[in-house]
């Protein structure tokens, strides 16, 4: 695979039938990440990586180039980190988990928002007592204590916030328990990533965000969009109690750093 240097041109995902909001703010440069082609001249397919470790492999021409991007995906020589791959689900029936022994398999799941039943379940819905929602300040861009957090997203706060910002429950005393935030942002739609601090889960906190996330999104015109692996419960459950719909299902591989 040939590296080539973000903002850059790859094949049009628009044939690609899954979420892929990350993949254009790669390409664009609005967060780091790196990219490579199977060959300079007409590739046939394309891997984009976040710096977080969220990648894509997609192509017409993925079956023709098969050998050359697995080959790469094996060196790994330049995984950092581990590596949340998913591939265009058109090419599912290639032989990817013998081509890839040493990964785990996980199932990805997209959703679609519906405003209606999420209206029905959760407008106005109660913020659990001695805590309270406000917009996610600079010292919770970089929260510690949870697993996933907006500076793994964005180049710098100001960004962060110029394109959507986040949520946060903040305690009497003053500490936060969980966050809402803007994970990706494109043409109408807000991709939410949630996180709650482990000693506050299971008392409606990550709802509480949500909810003011979501209304946040609606009251800009902006759809809501969420997408987890199936094996995260916590999640998958929250969002279709949210009124986000299952639309699709495919393998996820978790690739171990190099």
């Amino acid at each position: 695979m040939i590296e080539i240097s973000p903002p850059c041109s790859a094949p049009a995902l628009s044939a690609v039938p899954i979420f892929t909001g990350f993949i254009p703010m790669v390409s664009k440069g609005l967060v780091p990440g790196r990219a490579w082609l199977d060959r300079a001249a007409e590739p046939r397919a394309a891997h984009v990586l976040h710096s977080y470790g969220m990648s894509l492999l997609w192509g017409d021409g993925l079956e023709a180039a098969f050998e050359v991007v697995t080959a790469h995906l094996r060196d790994g020589h330049y995984r950092q980190r581990d590596e949340w791959l998913q591939i265009d689900p058109r090419f599912d029936h290639l032989p990817w988990d013998d081509a890839l022994p040493d990964t785990e398999r996980f199932t990805r799941v997209n959703f679609r928002f519906d405003e209606a039943v999420f209206a029905a379940r959760h407008r106005a819905s109660a913020v659990p007592n001695g805590w309270r929602i406000v917009p996610l300040p600079q010292h919770g861009y970089a929260l510690e204590g949870v697993t996933v957090s907006p500076h793994f997203f964005w180049n710098d706060y100001a960004s962060f916030t110029a394109h959507g910002g986040g949520m946060l429950a903040v305690s009497e005393n003053g500490e936060p328990g969980a966050m809402a935030f803007t994970a990706t942002r494109g043409e109408g739609w807000l991709e939410i990533g949630i996180e709650t601090l482990s000693a506050y889960r299971g008392q409606g906190l990550a709802r509480a965000v949500a909810v003011a996330m979501i209304e946040k999104c609606l009251s800009q015109g902006l759809e809501p969009v969420w997408a987890c692996r199936k094996e995260n419960a916590g999640s998958f459950h929250l969002a279709q109690s949210l009124g986000f719909a299952v639309t699709r299902q495919f393998p996820f591989y978790r690739l171990a750093a190099a």
